[in-house]
This record gives C-alpha cells, sequence and structure tokens, in this order.
C-alpha cells in the first residue's frame, strides 16, 4: 500500500502542482540535492574502510624508506575510531618535521581522503606528543609548527585523526530524504482517494452495461465473477461462477454430479471427488441470505438450484 502510494505520488507530481502537501515535497528535495554530496562521506562501505587502512599502511612504509629502514616489519595500523588512525613502529628513528610533512600530505592529497586532518607524532616511552600539526583543507590556514628541527631518534607512533562530519549534516541528510517520503505517501494517499471513487464509479458503469442473471434477489454476473446481493457485492471463483452458471441455466431442476465434475473440472484432467463438494458448501453459504434461494442436495443423484 505504501509504495503504491509513493509510486501515485511520483506520478500525481507530473499532473498536479496544487495539492498542500508540495511544501514538503519541495524542502525535501532541497534537502536532499544540497546535503547529499556532504554526507556521502560520512557513511563508509566496507571496502572504504579497507582502503583507507591501506593507505595508513603506505604512510608507515614511506616514513621508514625516509628513514633509512628497508628490513623493518610495517606492523599492523590501529584503528581508535572511524576517523583515527594510530601508525606503530618497531625500530627508533630519527626525522625532520619538513619530511614528514610532505610524506603524509602527499599521499593523503592523492588518495582522495578528506583534506582536514591532525597529525600527531609520539614517543612511545612517555605517551608525550613530540611533533603535531594541523592541515585545514585547501583555502584555510594549515598550522605546522617547528619546522627545520630534527627530532632525535626514539621509538615513535604516528596519529592521523580527520575531520568527522558533523551531526547536523548527518542528519540533516535523513530529514531530507524522510520529508520526501512523507510528501510522496500523503501525496499518493490522497491520489488513491480521488482515484477510489472514479474505480467505483467506473465499475457500476460497467455493471450496468451487462445482463445480470435474476436468482431471487441475487444478481449473478457470471462474466464479472460477481454475486450482488442488495447493495452488497460477493466476489466469486472461476469455479463456483461456471458452477452456478449451470444451475441458473438449469434452476429448479436436478443435475447429475457426474456432469457437474465433466463440465468444470474436464480441463485438468484429474477430478477430485470431493472438490464438487467443497464448491457446493462454499457456494451454499454465499447463497444463504436470501431465504428463498437453496442449492439442493439431492442424495444418490446430484444438486439443484431452487429458487
Amino acid at each position: 500500500m505504501i509504495v503504491k502510494a509513493i509510486i501515485c505520488g511520483i506520478d500525481s507530481l507530473f499532473l498536479s502542482m496544487k495539492f498542500k502537501i508540495l511544501p514538503f515535497f519541495v524542502v525535501g528535495c532541497l534537502l536532499f540535492t544540497i546535503v547529499s554530496f556532504v554526507a556521502e562521506k560520512s557513511d563508509k562501505t566496507a571496502f572504504e574502510a579497507a582502503k583507507e587502512v591501506i593507505i595508513m599502511r603506505e604512510i608507515a612504509n614511506r616514513v621508514l624508506r625516509y628513514t633509512g629502514d628497508t628490513t623493518s616489519t610495517v606492523l599492523p595500523i590501529n584503528r581508535l575510531t572511524e576517523n583515527e588512525f594510530e601508525l606503530p613502529f618497531e625500530s627508533g628513528f630519527s626525522f625532520k618535521p619538513d619530511s614528514l610533512v610532505r610524506i603524509i600530505d602527499g599521499i593523503i592529497s592523492s588518495n582522495d581522503l578528506p583534506d582536514n586532518y591532525i597529525v600527531n607524532v609520539i614517543e612511545c616511552n612517555t605517551a608525550k606528543v613530540i611533533f603535531g600539526y594541523a592541515v585545514l583543507g585547501v583555502n584555510k590556514k594549515n598550522i605546522v609548527p617547528c619546522l627545520g628541527r630534527q627530532q632525535p631518534s626514539k621509538r615513535y607512533c604516528i596519529n592521523i585523526k580527520f575531520e568527522e562530519s558533523s551531526w547536523f549534516i548527518r542528519n540533516l541528510y535523513l530529514v531530507g530524504l524522510s520529508l520526501l517520503g512523507i510528501g510522496l505517501m500523503f501525496w499518493g494517499v490522497q491520489r488513491l482517494k480521488k482515484e477510489k471513487p472514479d474505480t467505483e464509479q467506473k465499475s457500476e458503469e460497467m455493471l450496468n452495461n451487462k445482463t445480470a442473471i435474476q436468482l431471487g434477489k441475487y444478481e449473478f454476473y457470471a462474466e464479472e465473477l460477481l454475486l450482488i446481493f442488495e447493495s452488497e457485492k460477493i466476489s466469486l471463483t472461476l469455479k463456483e461462477a461456471k458452477l452456478l452458471s449451470i444451475f441458473a441455466a438449469n434452476l429448479n431442476q436436478i443435475i447429475d454430479r457426474n456432469h457437474l465434475q465433466k463440465e468444470v473440472w474436464e480441463n485438468e484432467g484429474v477430478i477430485v471427488g470431493r472438490s464438487l463438494d467443497v464448491f457446493i458448501s462454499k457456494l451454499r453459504k454465499k447463497l444463504e441470505q436470501d431465504p428463498a434461494v437453496k442449492l439442493t442436495n439431492i442424495h444418490g443423484k446430484g444438486y439443484k438450484l431452487e429458487v
């Protein structure tokens, strides 16, 4: 029902622009368009997460090569949070901040990672930050202190933290989608409400153009698989309609069981003996509202529709 309502809502958009729910739809579309390019970075796939770890390993590898170390193992990268990584090293090394900044920024920039990030070099024995800097995007002023100062040889680890998408941006995306969905759903519901009377009216017109078989107070429309008792519409299955058509053509006459089975089930190849009794029982219930109409079992012979 909801899916149908949304589809009708999309269809209604192109047919009418006067419905009062239009503001919901417009606002939803605008929010979706504005935020989609930003918000798409907030939800990482497993592939993207694995790619980030590989990029961090490449940074660790380049740092080792810069220090002249070609034998030490690149240790496993520690993902501290979704946007923060720790790069450990098993051996001590000395470094110049200028070179470290170039290595890290070059790899991050070439792999389309976020422009805003903070790097801290931490001494493992004391857990103190020996050197740190912040990159604040292309058009912002970066903070890179202590350039040109050679750092002593010690065992370090490098912490890299990227800026997180704000709560507002992530939730604005969801709000936009919600408004869009709500607008479409309400629009579709209203369209369905408008279409329903039209459909019923067309149905009534079709029935008026058909000739009904009168069975007491019932009107029987064989092709439409329909019984009408006063204003109530009663649906029939194809086999029920076939059976009732035979009875209607032979009112107040006994019809042999074998004849009924042959007429209704002959195309199915196999006739199950109890099938006829089951369908007779269902028909009897649908005809019970008019006491003048009776579907009677004539023992050992067959059935008779008495009106």
